[in-house]
């Protein structure tokens, strides 16, 4: 059968117009992070949609109003993915709205959003708005935890970005919770679970996910060395990430009822394993043991100071925008915000020039 000019013409125009569409509205939220990520200043994320021209804002809405199509249904789930770097959660939910009277599994693949002040989640494989509720719940507690011990200023990789969160259902944990660093505009945590019920931990084969995620949150708060040479050899993200699992239980948050994990992994059972080691930057037992000195006498407040310290004079290495220290600086930071003498003194003896 043929098929009037006049219609191939019309399909063409419409497919390219729901690309072009979702290319406008995705191309803008780009500029928006990348002048914010040249020069922060005091912004938020909130703020930066704000900032989003009317045009893209326009051809968002022209996008939503367009009819079914093969070519529509990617340019939705671009957007979908676009409004997210930009925690536009209302047009996420909108878009993926659209998606589905169009394609159901396609809609479903884009999971579920949810965002706090401080952070956004993305449930995956079939996780449900109430799940991400409580993950929100035992998050926040972490965040607040990490805020009570250390008090360190952010999180994210560039200032006044939300802290990312990709939490997906799998039938088996075969990789455990990582920060990714290679995104452009914000830190990122992948965290599988198994429970789409709630979060308890550890889970039957013995995968320590409260562990994990505070873990892991140490690392999007600092990376050590340089690209070559992990100076701490991870021990940075064990020491906060038992720290803040011991604050955890002292607090006995309700979010982390399910949680057993300080009876495996504590400040306590890192020191019975370190036995008389002592601290240096030689190896990662060394690094643990110099951490753990640290925080016993200049303590954690002073040592998220530190960091705090240099991350105001942003003179470190950054990769990608990540942020590295070295125990150098580390050193000099200490040295700054502490006032007593004699853990001036116990500063310069633990961390030499």
């Amino acid at each position: 059968m043929l098929v009037p000019l006049t219609l191939v013409i019309a399909l063409a125009a419409g497919t390219d117009r729901s690309s072009k569409l979702a290319g406008t509205y995705a191309d803008a939220i780009e500029k928006v992070n990348a002048t914010h990520a040249r020069k922060p200043e005091d912004r938020i994320e909130a703020d930066l949609g704000e900032e989003l021209p009317r045009k893209a804002r326009s051809a968002f809405e022209a996008l939503l109003e367009l009819d079914s199509g093969d070519e529509l249904t990617d340019s939705l789930a671009r957007a979908a993915e676009a409004a997210l770097e930009l925690d536009l959660v209302a047009d996420f939910d909108a878009t993926r709205a659209r998606l589905a009277e169009l394609d159901a599994d396609a809609a479903r693949a884009l999971g579920l959003a949810h965002s706090r002040e401080r952070f956004q989640l993305r449930g995956l494989g079939g996780l449900d708005a109430d799940y991400l509720t409580h993950f929100g719940d035992v998050l926040d507690a972490i965040l607040e935890s990490y805020d009570e011990v250390f008090g360190f200023d952010e999180f994210s990789k560039v200032p006044g970005k939300k802290l990312r969160v990709r939490v997906t259902l799998v039938d088996a944990i075969t990789r455990p919770p990582r920060f990714e660093p290679q995104h452009a505009f914000h830190s990122l945590v992948d965290f599988p679970v198994v429970d789409g019920e709630t979060f308890r931990s550890p889970t039957s084969k013995g995968q320590f996910l409260q562990y994990g995620l505070c873990h892991e949150l140490g690392h999007v708060i600092a990376m050590w060395g340089h690209r070559t040479f992990e100076e701490d050899y991870h021990a940075w993200a064990h020491y906060t990430g038992v720290v803040i699992v011991d604050h955890l239980a002292e607090r006995a948050v309700p979010a982390h009822a399910g949680a057993k994990d300080v009876r495996w992994r504590s400040s306590a059972n890192v020191g019975e394993g370190l036995g008389d080691t002592a601290p240096s930057t030689e190896d990662r037992n060394g690094v643990l043991a110099l951490l753990f000195a640290l925080h016993d006498s200049v303590g954690p407040k002073a040592i998220g100071d530190a960091i705090d310290y240099l991350d105001a004079k942003d003179k470190r290495l950054r990769i990608n925008h990540v942020r590295y220290y070295t125990f150098r600086e580390l050193r000099d930071g200490l040295l700054e915000v502490v006032d007593d003498k004699a853990l001036k003194k116990r500063v310069s003896e633990l961390l030499p020039k």
